[in-house]
């Protein structure tokens, strides 16, 4: 039987780029170079985008994502020309390249695939054909006519006059952190003026049932707010689909690190997931990947991400959600690495039961270690003071009417922080945000903020928004989280003006 793999890499990202002089493929590539070519099994890599022509086109690819389109288009033009009926079609992707193999399974999903053979096409119009099929995905289904297979235009596994719809399955998919809708940072309102990001939304984020296996090695510790992680929303109801959190940041996961011992052990559970399933790899290959818990956790919030806004995924309980852990993860936890420190303390309070943290100003997020069940009743008290720049306040913030000098910048960063709300409602981009803008602009400055990060949005927020229950703390409050998650705090500033706060308060956390 003919498998046929298809591999996407993420932005960026080639076989040939190195990291502190060190080769640093990703697990893309890794998976590509470890597979057995035979006869009966042709491979198809394609490099992220973001890879081609000038620094400014690489620049652009990557920042807004062209060319993501054309990648589906050209995998997909790729097995047109290669299936066989019965082949098994495997597809593989990391970061925008999981977000591109996910897609071309929908497209294969709803639209079956095409025979150019059958249908006597010549280059050009089998390249119009799969751009109108693309155009048919991206169409949402209720606004689209069904694709129907014609003597002109010919799909595999589908007789004339018949739906294409569902007629081709789809053997694996495995993706290594499928990043946002898109993974454009749109902190840069700029980036959506010169590419619409609703170009690339997920149209579904369900896993067809025509798909017999998935998996999806997530990043724990990724904080960028762009790379907010898309999982498969309907892992109940598909028959075999595992979706494991795995320590490190993103590339930690997916591979692009000279340093690669967190990877290897990604790349080795997908390998032996595929090969479960019947994918063959060359003799040896897993010889060859080292893969340790204790290995070098990076930080992935350097160059141009420094200036950018950070949010901490929604990352299962490490005490009460095993389940969903690699083993990997479990085992940092148990045992962190010296060099490192601790990895996730983690406390579950019981009712009537307190803890008490320290919250300190300058810190975007403090990670409190407490896991808040849903549907609880919590309770906050607050007290001490901080300072923002030489504003003294306590908890409940700086809007207490007295005049201060330097409080002119919070009004004209108020007034920056309207224009910012108008921005959303023209542009429709409601995770667009300003510099020097209150983070929550509903909240007073320098108040004491919660979070749980449990990706259910807040009342005040939209749908668009990138979602984690946000509340006032203040000196004090009671807050019940419609969804379990971790608590953060944090002084509520500008993004970009934390260096010039001081001193800390303490919060005590109840169980009501």
């Amino acid at each position: 039987m003919l498998n046929l793999i298809v591999c996407c890499d993420g932005t960026w990202n080639t076989p040939d780029q190195m990291d502190d002089d060190l080769p640093a493929p990703t697990n893309v590539v890794k998976l590509y170079n470890a597979l057995e070519t035979s006869p009966t099994q042709h491979r198809y890599y394609h490099p992220g985008v973001g890879t081609d022509g000038t620094w400014f086109h690489r620049m652009i690819g990557g920042g807004t994502g062209a060319g993501l389109n054309e990648n589906i288009m050209s995998a997909y033009g790729w097995l047109t020309q290669n299936y066989q009926p019965e082949a098994r079609i495997w597809l593989f992707g990391f970061s925008r390249g999981a977000w591109t193999v996910r897609s071309l399974g929908g497209m294969i999903a709803r639209c079956g695939l095409l025979n150019p053979v059958a249908s006597q096409m010549d280059e050009k119009q089998r390249w119009a054909a799969i751009k109108d099929l693309f155009d048919t995905y991206k169409t949402p289904e209720d606004k689209a006519k069904p694709v129907v297979a014609t003597a002109q235009r010919a799909f595999f596994d589908t007789p004339l006059g018949t739906p294409t719809k569902h007629s081709i399955s789809i053997e694996f998919i495995g993706v290594w952190d499928t990043v946002g809708a898109l993974g454009v940072p749109d902190d840069m309102a700029l980036l959506n003026l010169l590419d619409n990001p609703d170009n690339y939304r997920f149209h579904d984020t369900s896993l067809s049932n025509k798909v017999k296996h998935a998996r999806h090695a997530i990043a724990i510790d990724e904080k960028r707010q762009s790379f907010s992680p898309t999982l498969w929303d309907n892992e109940a109801a598909h028959t075999d689909m595992k979706q494991l959190w795995f320590p490190g940041v993103h590339a930690d996961v997916g591979g692009g690190y000279g340093q690669s011992a967190l990877s290897d052990g990604a790349l080795k559970w997908m390998m032996e997931e595929a090969k479960n399933c019947g994918l063959a790899f060359r003799p040896n290959t897993m010889a060859q990947l080292h893969p340790d818990y204790l290995g070098y956790l990076h930080n992935s919030v350097t160059g141009v991400f420094k200036s950018l806004k950070t949010r901490p995924r929604n990352v299962p309980c490490f005490t009460t959600q095993t389940n969903k852990l690699h083993s990997s993860a479990i085992e940092r936890h148990n045992n962190p690495p010296l060099a490192q420190g601790g990895y996730w303390p983690t406390k579950v309070l019981a009712t009537g039961e307190k803890q008490t943290v320290t919250v300190f100003a300058r810190e975007h997020w403090n990670a409190t270690g407490l896991y808040l069940e849903a549907g609880k009743t919590w309770h906050f008290q607050a007290q001490g003071e901080w300072v923002d720049g030489d504003i003294p306040c306590g908890p409940a913030g700086c809007d207490d009417g007295k005049f201060q000098l330097s409080k002119m910048a919070h009004s004209v960063s108020s007034l920056l922080g309207k224009a910012e709300t108008l921005y959303q409602k023209f542009t429709q981009n409601h995770t667009a945000d300003f510099w020097y803008t209150k983070r929550e602009e509903e909240h007073p400055w320098f108040a004491l903020v919660g979070m749980v990060a449990n990706d259910v949005p807040s009342g005040s927020q939209q749908d668009e928004k990138l979602p984690h229950e946000v509340f006032l703390i203040g000196d004090t409050t009671t807050f019940t989280p419609k969804a379990s998650g971790y608590l953060y705090a944090f002084a509520n500033d500008a993004w970009q003006t934390y260096h010039n706060n001081r001193g800390s308060i303490t919060l005590t956390v109840t169980c009501e």
